[in-house]
C-alpha cells in the first residue's frame, strides 16, 4: 500500500524541463542546433545538479561548448529563463496532501530554485523537500535514496517516486521505491490510482 508520493520538479511540475527553455532561447540568440544545445546540457546537469560546478563554471563550460565567442558571463540571464509550472498538477498535490504526506525530490539548480521561490510556496505543497545541491548529490546516485529514506517515515515500498525520467528509477528501484513515470497529468494519476493512491 502507497503511504506517501514523492514528485520531481522538473518536467513534472513544471510544463516541461529546463533544457527544453534554455535550448530555445539559446538557438534564437546563438543559432546552434536545439538537439545540439541539449546534448552539451546533458553532459553538466548532474555536476551541475548536485553543486560539483558553481554557476559561473557551468556557464563557462556550458557557453563556450556552443560559441566561444560569447562571453559567458553574459548569460547569467539563462537562470531566470526557467519552465512555467504544471498547475493542475500541483492543484492535484494539494488534493493528495490531503491524505498523504507529499515529498520533493529534485535534481534541482542553485541559482535557478530562488526564482521558483518568488511563483510559489513550496511548503504549501510539499511536506519535506530532497533538493541534489543541498544534498550534494543527484539522482542518479544511489547515495541519494541514502539520505532521503532515512528522514521519511515509511518503507521504500511503501512509497511512490514520480519522475518524468526513467534513469533516474535505477537507484530508486534498487531500494525497493514504487516508480511511476510521468508522461502527462491524466496518465500519472491513473497510474498512481492503480497503485491505490486515491484523493477521496
Amino acid at each position: 500500500m502507497i503511504k506517501a508520493i514523492i514528485f520531481d520538479w522538473f518536467g513534472v511540475c513544471t510544463q516541461e524541463n529546463w533544457k527544453d527553455c534554455l535550448a530555445r532561447e539559446l538557438h534564437k540568440k546563438l543559432g546552434v542546433d536545439e538537439e545540439t544545445i541539449k546534448i552539451e546540457f546533458r553532459k553538466l546537469l548532474q555536476p551541475f545538479a548536485r553543486g560539483d560546478l558553481s554557476p559561473e563554471e557551468f556557464l563557462e563550460k556550458f557557453i563556450t561548448s556552443l560559441d566561444k565567442t560569447q562571453n559567458p558571463k553574459d548569460f547569467y540571464y539563462l537562470f531566470k529563463t526557467i519552465p512555467a509550472l504544471n498547475q493542475e498538477l500541483l492543484d492535484y498535490i494539494l488534493e493528495l496532501k490531503k491524505k498523504y504526506p507529499i515529498y520533493l525530490l529534485s535534481n534541482s539548480i542553485s541559482p535557478v530554485y530562488p526564482n521558483y521561490e518568488k511563483q510559489i510556496d513550496f511548503h504549501k505543497y510539499f511536506d519535506k523537500l530532497f533538493l541534489s545541491h543541498e544534498l550534494r548529490l543527484s539522482k542518479t546516485q544511489d547515495e541519494i535514496w541514502n539520505k532521503v529514506l532515512p528522514e521519511i517515515e515509511f518503507k521504500p515500498d511503501e512509497l511512490a517516486f514520480v519522475d518524468n525520467n526513467k534513469k533516474y528509477f535505477v537507484p530508486a528501484k534498487k531500494f525497493g521505491v514504487n516508480p511511476v513515470l510521468f508522461l502527462n497529468n491524466e496518465q500519472v494519476k491513473r497510474d498512481l490510482a492503480e497503485l491505490g493512491v486515491s484523493v477521496e
